[in-house]
């Protein structure tokens, strides 16, 4: 366990789900939560331009978030999610030792603009994450230079980001194994993983059991699996396996406890978890987007029809992006229109 932290993302990529409206005083009672649970890292949300709300998990300005963990007495990690193309960094404040960690989720398109949020963060005071999305899109180039980047910045954590459930068993070996070749050995690798194929579980066993033993390392995980549709790697079943098997100290009753209490209402309003459409969006590496559309829209589509269109297109670059246009432009292809 000293190598290994769990990181909880609930109020994060679970907003995905709810357009992070959870409720001001259910977001503290998930805090709450986890901090009683001894999650490691306990992600608050998403740092973005808009509006700010105290209902919601997102935020403008740092000092927002402080007014929610202020009654936190246990010492505990928060972070918070930046994606540099969704931020103005000069909203940013100095760090005041209570949220230390900075996520960056980035394309690959933005390093030069990650490059520039990583030394202004560390000059405010923080340390950073590096979370390239959809890591299963990149070339074996592009991750290499994405990688010595981390060396010469130095984030806390570069983690494999499975943005689209896509990861199987021999992808999850390969990719952790260009990670140890070539990351500083001070840099923690990191796992964030989806539940499109039904595999994080199994995903996160064999991540853990053939991690370097002096590797340290972070995986994600969230209250009963909630976000992006079809949601994550669910953190109640990660901390029990970390008690069994690896000597961990957490408490699961918190946890348990603000699932039936909080999380439960919001998956009553909006389901996630396994769904045909999604299995196919991560087996075929298609942005999952479309599964979301046609499923919402185009409810005469059966899941036939779904794979239809998905076999049409897997092998196209278009895959990879998704708009209601080329959705809509795919369906008419697939019909003969």
């Amino acid at each position: 366990m000293k190598n290994i932290e769990i990181l909880d993302c609930t109020l994060r990529d679970g907003g995905h789900v709810n357009d992070a409206c959870f409720g001001y005083e259910n977001i503290i009672s998930i805090e709450d939560a986890l901090v009683e649970s001894n999650v490691d890292i306990i992600e608050l949300g998403f740092l973005k331009n808009g509006e700010f709300s105290k209902d919601q998990s997102n935020y403008n300005r740092i000092e927002q978030v402080y007014e929610n963990i202020k009654h936190i007495e246990k010492k505990r990690k928060f972070s918070l999610m930046i994606r540099p193309d969704w931020y103005d960094i000069s909203q940013l404040g100095p760090c005041n030792g209570s949220i230390k960690l900075i996520r960056f989720a980035f394309y690959y398109r933005d390093l030069e603009l990650l490059k520039k949020y990583c030394h202004i963060v560390r000059d405010l005071g923080y340390d950073f994450t590096f979370n390239p999305v959809n890591i299963m899109s990149y070339n074996k180039e592009d991750l290499e230079c994405v990688l010595k980047t981390a060396n010469e910045l130095k984030p806390y954590v570069v983690n494999i980001v499975d943005t689209f459930g896509s990861i199987q068993s021999a992808d999850l070996d390969r990719i952790y194994d260009l990670y140890e070749s070539i990351l500083d050995p001070s840099i923690r690798i990191g796992l964030h993983l989806h539940e499109n194929m039904s595999s994080s579980f199994m995903l996160m066993q064999q991540f853990l059991k053939n991690k370097k033993p002096d590797r340290k390392s972070i995986v994600d995980g969230s209250l009963l699996g909630m976000g992006r549709i079809p949601g994550n790697l669910p953190i109640e079943m990660l901390l029990d396996y970390m008690n069994s098997y690896y000597g961990g100290n957490y408490n699961l009753m918190p946890i348990l406890d603000v699932i039936s209490r909080v999380v439960e209402k919001e998956k009553q309003k909006r389901e996630w978890g396994y769904h045909p459409a999604y299995y196919f969006t991560g087996k075929y590496l298609i942005h999952r987007s479309y599964a979301e559309y046609y499923i919402e829209k185009h409810k005469e589509l059966t899941y036939a029809d779904v794979l239809g269109i998905f076999e049409m297109i897997k092998d196209r670059d278009e895959k990879l992006s998704f708009t209601n246009e080329k959705a809509e432009r795919f369906i008419k292809e697939y019909l003969g229109e």
